[in-house]
């Protein structure tokens, strides 16, 4: 069957996605002569404030700040939250770096969360026994887009007073017992990197119900700047964090595209998963419980090596080579990163009562996360735009792989 499929040259589709639109859009904002956006009581462009309307009502948020990047996004709430010197912050352990970073970058210290194993997201019964008295913060990440269980995280959150900023650089469009992923916690921050759902390249976003929370994050993204203010008074120390024109112009023709998208991923998801999930030894991310919608950023499933030739996630991606159907390897986790395991991270900062760093870092002080690495495999969100014979390509070819 695979040898057949094979002779027809199955292709998948490619990211990022765009047509005219998004060239005519680019076109505008450079004939304009209005290549930045300008404070709030002297605006040059138009596409970055229009941006932050439209996500914000996207996500039935508030207030929307839009900046460079996703990980300056996490930096910025946290700075605006009040993150600092010595605190602790609890992450999970499964995420990109940036989670991670943007706590060190504030002079704060990361404390890594191990995941569930069915969700592959943050098992929020294991924060409470991560929580010290310099604990202040905890960043949930909604990974491949499966939203962390938020309602007993918020509870927790509250119990011990703790500010909570939302991961969401993978779940754009995601919704959790009614509300959007974003919409949680204090925060909600989000990327648009050039492999993200909604991308422009770079680019991130920080949403918040709380209108005073919103004017200090946007003062630490645009060097203090205060709104209403003259444009050459510095409030606070800040940096220059603005989204560019050019990001807000090809977002908002994004962002048209999204809901068709969104749609077609969710419906091919739920092929893929009852396909895979009906063969021995494979087991798809489970959605959280109470998910109404998935960003789907990625696609992952575990399979049990003895059920595949026992093959590693290396040698398993190999034969998808061969086969030419994309994948998207996983991070790391974080425990196992070199410079969390020999703490080779900001001078000054006292890192002893981490849960990480030398012996510390082993595997078995974070079980989950472990086992889990060595026997994933992550499709990006593209191949759920597929067509059926392209998703019944794929099942046909893992299946192949069957001892």
């Amino acid at each position: 069957m695979m040898t057949s499929k094979k002779k027809k040259k199955i292709t998948f589709p490619e990211w990022p996605i765009h047509d005219e639109a998004e060239i005519q859009a680019l076109k505008n904002v450079i004939t304009s002569g209005k290549w930045w956006c300008g404070s709030p009581t002297n605006p040059e462009g138009k596409h970055v404030w229009k941006f932050q309307e439209e996500f914000a009502k996207f996500h039935r948020a508030k207030e929307c700040v839009a900046v460079f990047n996703g990980t300056v996004a996490l930096e910025i709430a946290l700075s605006a939250l009040g993150i600092g010197l010595g605190d602790e912050v609890i992450v999970p352990d499964l995420t990109f770096v940036a989670t991670a970073s943007a706590v060190v970058a504030t002079n704060a210290v990361p404390i890594f969360c191990d995941i569930d194993p069915d969700t592959l997201v943050m098992d929020v019964n294991k924060i409470e026994d991560l929580i010290s008295e310099r604990t202040r913060a905890i960043i949930p990440v909604h990974l491949g887009g499966n939203p962390v269980e938020m309602d007993r995280l918020m509870e927790i959150a509250e119990k011990h007073d703790l500010k909570v900023v939302e991961d969401c650089a993978h779940a754009y469009g995601s919704i959790y017992k009614g509300k959007m992923a974003g919409n949680w916690g204090h925060a909600g921050t989000f990327s648009f990197q050039a492999s993200k759902v909604l991308t422009a390249g770079e680019g991130g976003a920080i949403l918040t119900n709380n209108e005073e929370l919103a004017d200090l994050m946007y003062t630490l993204s645009d060097c203090g700047r205060k709104k209403k203010q003259l444009s050459y008074q510095h409030f606070i120390h800040g940096n220059n964090y603005r989204m560019t024109e050019y990001q807000a112009a090809v977002l908002l023709n994004q962002m048209k595209k999204f809901p068709a998208q969104h749609e077609l991923r969710n419906k091919n998801a739920k092929y893929l998963r009852e396909k895979l999930n009906a063969m021995k030894g494979i087991s798809t991310m489970k959605p959280t419980p109470g998910t109404e919608m998935l960003g789907y950023y990625i696609f992952p499933f575990l399979y049990d090596p003895n059920e595949f030739e026992n093959l590693t996630p290396a040698q398993f991606y190999g034969k998808l080579i061969r086969w030419k159907i994309p994948f998207q390897p996983s991070y790391l986790p974080l425990h196992q990163l070199e410079c969390f395991k020999n703490v080779n991270l900001r001078k000054g900062i006292d890192y002893s009562n981490a849960n990480w760093g030398g012996k510390k870092s082993s595997d078995v002080n974070f079980p989950i996360t472990s086992s889990v690495i060595k026997r994933i495999i992550q499709f990006p969100h593209q191949i759920l735009l597929s067509t059926r014979e392209q998703l019944d390509y794929i099942v046909d070819a893992i299946s192949s792989l069957h001892s």
